[in-house]
């Protein structure tokens, strides 16, 4: 039987909900993954809690990704998704990139939490190699280097080609995830390697506009990708 109350009430168990119990959580665990969620708002805690964040990521890692996979991920954010690969579907092969390194240090103690070492490269993947811009504003989530609003908070990070980071890899890629908040638009797609036949990867049409993420579909199949599962704003191309 589930309880109902009235409408007042219903808004005084919310606020609380996120004034004082949200921020005493520490930790969580999300589908076997163990999380240190301490420093992290709690609006982001909630989405945790309530086992929504990254689902259409892990949902689309199931049903694709095996543990002899090698997997390249643009936008490592806490490391939530490196760690399913590598905690639950037993991939052996991981690399991370990550440019904010305030959220690098969330995601190095997340994989302390479940006794791995990441394989990570503090960089914003973009065109070229070089420094650039990112927003690290708001929530985690938001960092960009693709930045639309007009008050924002910066820092000059590293900025990597696909080219440069895949040569840093320890071996082949078989599969890239990516969610890199409209950074996509910036890939030289053309430099994926013929031995990646997955691409997992988180599009933006809010941030960079309609015309430049049908683009970027496109120039996916142009590689002789096909669409084979979208969940939400998450894709799954495969060839």
């Amino acid at each position: 039987m589930t309880l109902t109350y009235p409408h007042f009430i219903q808004d005084f168990l919310t606020r609380w909900h996120f004034k004082f119990t949200l921020p005493a959580k520490k930790r969580a665990l999300l589908h076997g993954v163990e999380l240190d969620i301490s420093l992290l708002s709690s609006l982001m805690k909630n989405h945790i809690l309530q086992g929504r964040y990254e689902h259409q990521e892990r949902k689309l890692v199931q049903e694709c990704i095996t543990s002899e996979d090698v997997i390249l991920e643009l936008g490592g954010a806490i490391g939530f998704i490196g760690l399913f690969c590598r905690k639950i579907i037993g991939v052996k092969h991981h690399l991370t990139v990550e440019p904010n390194p305030k959220t690098l240090a969330m995601l190095r103690r997340n994989y302390e939490l479940n006794q791995l070492k990441p394989l990570v490269i503090e960089a914003a993947a973009s065109s070229s190699d070089g420094e650039i811009e990112l927003d690290i504003g708001g929530e985690f989530w938001e960092n960009s280097i693709v930045n639309s609003r007009l008050e924002s908070k910066t820092i000059q990070v590293r900025s990597m080609s696909l080219r440069s980071i895949i040569q840093e890899m320890p071996a082949t890629p078989t599969a890239l995830i990516c969610d890199i908040e409209g950074a996509e638009i910036h890939l030289d797609l053309k430099q994926i390697p013929e031995s990646v036949t997955r691409i997992i990867i988180e599009l933006h049409p809010s941030i960079v506009g309609e015309e430049a993420h049908q683009n970027v579909i496109q120039r996916i199949h142009e590689l002789g990708f096909r669409t084979a599962s979208i969940q939400e704003n998450t894709w799954l191309f495969v060839r």
